[in-house]
């Protein structure tokens, strides 16, 4: 009698959780595919965006050591180039704000922000546009990676330096005005505010590839330029970057 009672609860209960199983599932069914999305989102995305940052802040190394002579010692070098460096780092720059505008493009801020490190992206993404840490203004910025972004049978892809080139020496091109304001801040960087603001810049570039590359398998790892920071710039990063804006990154003391 004991066993039949025991087997008809066993009936039972486990009826129950199947019952169970089947009502929740469709949702929990949902929320698996919801987080396989963003991360599949997230991990196409963050390969150009680290090999992007890591073109550029390999190049901001190179202008920080040459203290920016590229941009202020003019008329001393090989005009040729000179303008053909110039406009290399522009599309540098150009390149890095399209990858994250690609990202605004193809609508997976939503998918992405299911995820911790996507959340985490989509701060770095805050930051670069913040008044306190962005190059120019944040249209501006936005404007300058929608510059590069074509569209060719549905499918977009950035801009090649080829392309950039030609684009940049036709008067018609209209995203030569966004582009020039990337030139015109780089052409100030004489004025010592102007030129920590660009240094400070690449230093949450940098940021950007340790965090999300840290043991450097997709790009190189490289030093940061800490000696050529003013005390102004260090206390910026220390007491505003990493604290307001970007308080999860780790080893902080390595930027300034």
């Amino acid at each position: 009698m004991n066993n039949w009672v025991g087997g008809l609860i066993t009936l039972i209960s486990g009826s129950a959780i199947w019952e169970g199983v089947k009502f929740f599932y469709p949702s929990i069914s949902r929320e698996i595919k919801t987080y396989r999305e963003a991360y599949k989102n997230l991990y196409e995305s963050i390969d150009p965006i680290l090999k992007a940052a890591d073109e550029l802040y390999g190049k901001l190394i190179s202008i920080a050591n040459e203290d920016f002579s590229t941009f202020t010692n003019r008329g001393k070098s090989n005009a040729t180039d000179v303008d053909l460096n110039r406009k290399y780092i522009y599309y540098l720059f150009a390149q890095f704000l399209a990858q994250l505008e690609y990202i605004r493009m193809k609508s997976q801020y939503s998918s992405i922000s299911k995820i911790r490190k996507g959340r985490e992206l989509l701060k770095f993404i805050e930051t670069y546009e913040s008044r306190t840490f962005r190059l120019v203004d944040r249209s501006i910025q936005r404007m300058i990676g929608e510059s590069l972004i074509l569209n060719s049978t549905g499918s977009y892809k950035v801009m090649s330096l080829s392309q950039f080139y030609i684009n940049i020496h036709d008067a018609s091109s209209k995203s030569n005005i966004w582009i020039k304001k990337i030139e015109d801040k780089l052409l100030a960087t004489n004025d010592k505010e102007v030129r920590q603001s660009v240094l400070v810049f690449g230093v949450i570039v940098a940021a950007l590839i340790n965090h999300f590359d840290p043991k450097s398998r997709i790009v190189r790892s490289r030093k940061i330029y800490k000696n050529k920071l003013s005390r102004d710039s260090k206390n910026k990063i220390s007491k505003v970057l990493f604290t307001s804006y970007l308080p999860f990154i780790k080893n902080k003391e390595i930027y300034y």
